[in-house]
């Protein structure tokens, strides 16, 4: 006989007691561990986050966050790496977790089951995020997902864009330096 799983909410989910140095995300109502990631990992999210974070400032109407958490709906509870959205979502005072998904969410692959990947990439998309990065450090390369249907894959030599962040251009080298 096979193991079973207890599917839980969104709300019993975020009442498990967090356990220092785990990282939790709630999928179609099934808990997923996150490993640790190793450094290809964090020096990926570290660039990616120092070239996004100086145009936040001169584009205030995203901000930028790292491993933020977002119920998109009763059984998903997703934690992107990175995740940019509206400013005017930030309201003050308010407690939890975010809702709906980020305007743009960024995930960096390192050991992520390809399936698991591409239903986090629909959850995003069906619940209000306008784009989803895929970053894969050791290919050297970005896909880039919007909520139209729309692919486009980024390799090193080339400049990023997405549409969903005005006048953000980088070249894609930047995100794998000291990879």
């Amino acid at each position: 006989m096979g193991a079973t799983t207890t599917l839980i909410t969104v709300e019993e989910f975020l009442k498990l007691p967090e356990v220092e140095g785990e990282r939790l995300e709630l999928i179609n109502g099934e808990v997923i561990s996150m490993p640790l990631s190793g450094q290809p990992h964090e020096v990926t999210k570290s660039n990616l986050i120092m070239v996004l974070a100086p145009w936040a400032v001169l584009n205030p109407g995203l901000r930028v966050f790292c491993e933020a958490a977002f119920q998109v709906d009763e059984a998903n509870c997703l934690l992107p790496d990175i995740s940019l959205i509206a400013s005017s979502r930030i309201v003050p005072g308010s407690m939890g977790v975010f809702q709906r998904a980020p305007e743009v969410a960024i995930e960096v692959v390192s050991a992520e089951p390809a399936a698991r990947l591409e239903r986090k990439i629909k959850l995003y998309l069906a619940h209000g995020g306008k784009s989803v990065w895929a970053i894969y450090p050791a290919e050297r390369m970005v896909r880039i997902e919007d909520a139209s249907g729309g692919l486009r894959k980024f390799l090193e030599g080339q400049s990023l864009v997405d549409p969903n962040l005005p006048g953000f251009t980088i070249p894609t080298s930047a995100i794998f330096e000291g990879v």
